[in-house]
């Protein structure tokens, strides 16, 4: 996250202390595994490959509101409205690179559950023509309901 510099790691201590204050205890941020997603930055032309760092508050949960009004002057911190466990938070330099993340994983899911439909890998793999195509329509259509 280099094009962060040093902004993220200031701005993950503001929302640190915040989080301390709201909670009156003592936290821990664990910080999980690194993503990278393409997408069109503020300033792109094309998309471009961006990095996304998770983190979550360990042993403790605050309401997602409270974490939105956390972050809400953090430009580059985030509220991860995907992951239901604990709260969580993703550092990204723009919106549009934490929509893309979103995106992603939504198109995972939905791919996921055309799998499991349809019997596997391999009976994916052994779909007719026609098969392939309407299994392409179904899940045209189940990604377009949910992401408007």
């Amino acid at each position: 996250m280099a094009y962060l510099g040093y902004e993220w790691e200031n701005q993950v201590s503001i929302l640190a202390s915040r989080i301390t204050l709201y909670l009156q205890k003592e936290i821990k941020l664990s910080f999980l595994s690194s993503t990278t997603v393409k997408a069109i930055g503020d300033y792109d032309k094309e998309p471009e490959e961006y990095t996304i760092q998770g983190f979550c508050l360990s042993r403790y949960n605050i309401p997602k509101e409270v974490a939105e009004e956390m972050v809400a002057d953090l430009k580059c911190i985030y509220v991860n409205k995907r992951y239901n466990y604990e709260t969580a938070f993703a550092v990204c330099a723009y919106p549009s690179v934490m929509q893309a993340w979103y995106d992603m994983m939504w198109e995972g899911t939905v791919a996921t559950k055309l799998i499991h439909d349809v019997g596997g890998i391999d009976a994916l793999c052994n779909l007719s023509e026609k098969e392939h195509k309407a299994l392409e329509d179904k899940l045209k259509a189940e990604t377009e309901r949910c992401l408007v």
